[in-house]
């Protein structure tokens, strides 16, 4: 991390904490609700974090992390309007300013989430519009670090999901269940995402598709434990029209030399291709209280592809050990993640057919290598999270990952694929709700 970065970040939360810490106990004052307009009751909240993360490489990591250091990883403001119409409907508007998911280096501000509620019953919610893919623990609020310990959500599971965001119908469906209750989340809708891969030839690359996505999730909750199981299919396509290639045919023209059809250009029989491709997620995670203060949060995902052989394929899980010392709730991490089947080994093949030549034909098989989602990486993490107020948090992290063949979530250089190393990451971040 530059001296001057961390000073000047150290300075800036120096006086957020103070802000914050104001404003948390003016908030508790002070209800941010609005006045009432022809009915329609209102409030509004808001959120964000700021942070700075360092690696120990040259490249980049997660899209903007490298030995110089950004703000860029985890930087997000956001802010929410809601408004209750009726006693049984409502409406709501989220919207957030952060690192656009459709450009390189631009930041956006984009609708997180949009919908409006019916609730006939207490036991009864329907919502229509743009909202969050119950998927995951923290899925639904994995914007507000407020809300959790870790100074990063484990990429490891999260970066599993096709989409974070859909545009649909969502009926949830609530029991009383002992000292908690039982939840179940029924969804479908469509997404519009920009798919980014890199080629360590031709950089960075955005493809638009359009998701539709459908899913189920079963959550329980309680004051000493929360566990959620899904199951969730999604069907993919690209935005243009254009088919998604599935298989490349290996060609060889004489005895000692081939190659893989990774284009119509080139000579052989033909790219397989195919409209959609789909993928249908498993999960399963829980969060329990051991003792007093003593957590274990786990989460486990099995991402499976079809249709198509150059997809992602994967499995990943964590888990996380947590230990609460007064304001201070220090955590120790594991994770997994792991492309298995057939596009593990048409990434293996590819890129041993690409070898390190500087002719197109060398070119064009190291591109299509690149462009599978191909991940062979186990991280550790020892973080902490140090509560300011009610509504804010200090939080830093040390985290190694170690690389076996790749991991599309290094940006690889030119000279050749980033693998059979580690990459050391600090983050240290501020996150309030106001």
């Amino acid at each position: 991390m530059h001296t001057a970065a961390a000073c000047g970040l150290a300075a800036w939360l120096a006086a957020g904490t103070a802000w914050a810490q104001t404003a948390a106990q003016t908030a508790a004052q002070t209800p941010s609700r609005g006045p009432v307009v022809h009915g329609m009751d209102w409030s509004l909240s808001g959120f964000a974090t700021v942070g700075h993360v360092a690696s120990d490489r040259d490249w980049r990591w997660r899209r903007f992390v490298d030995e110089g250091g950004t703000l860029w990883r985890d930087t997000i403001v956001g802010g929410q309007l809601d408004a209750r119409l009726s006693p049984n409907w409502s409406a709501t508007l989220q919207l957030t300013l952060a690192p656009s998911t459709r450009h390189e280096r631009q930041w956006s501000v984009e609708a997180a989430w949009a919908f409006l509620s019916w609730r006939p019953d207490n036991d009864w919610l329907l919502r229509l519009g743009k909202q969050r893919v119950p998927i995951f623990l923290n899925a639904e609020n994995r914007d507000v670090g407020q809300t959790y310990a870790f100074a990063r959500l484990p990429s490891e599971v999260y970066a599993l999901s096709p989409t974070t965001d859909v545009a649909g119908l969502s009926v949830s469906r609530t029991w009383p269940h002992g000292d908690g209750d039982l939840g179940a989340d029924v969804y479908a809708g469509r997404a519009h995402i920009a798919e980014r891969s890199h080629s360590r030839d031709l950089g960075a690359r955005f493809v638009n598709v359009d998701t539709d996505i459908v899913g189920v999730a079963l959550t329980l909750r309680r004051d000493d434990l929360t566990w959620r199981i899904g199951l969730h299919h999604a069907v993919s396509r690209r935005q243009d029209g254009q088919p998604l290639p599935s298989r490349y045919p290996f060609v060889s023209p004489f005895p000692g030399f081939g190659y893989y059809q990774v284009s119509d250009a080139l000579g052989g029989p033909g790219v397989l291709t195919t409209e959609r491709i789909a993928n249908t997620i498993l999960n399963l995670g829980v969060d329990a209280r051991l003792a007093p203060q003593w957590r274990v949060v786990a989460e486990f995902a099995r991402n499976i592809q079809h249709r198509t052989d150059l997809g992602a394929n994967t499995v990943g899980a964590y888990v996380a050990v947590l230990h609460t010392l007064g304001h201070v709730t220090p955590y120790l991490s594991l994770a997994r993640l792991q492309t298995v089947g057939a596009p593990r080994e048409a990434w293996q093949a590819l890129n041993a057919a690409g070898g390190s030549g500087s002719d197109a034909l060398s070119v064009a098989q190291r591109v299509a290598a690149d462009s599978i989602p191909f991940y062979d990486q186990t991280s550790l993490g020892l973080g902490a999270a140090w509560a300011l107020s009610p509504r804010s948090q200090l939080k830093g992290e040390w985290k190694h990952t170690r690389i076996g063949k790749r991991s599309a979530m290094a940006d690889d250089p030119p000279q050749g694929t980033v693998s059979d190393t580690g990459v050391n990451v600090l983050s240290l971040n501020y996150s309030v709700a106001f």
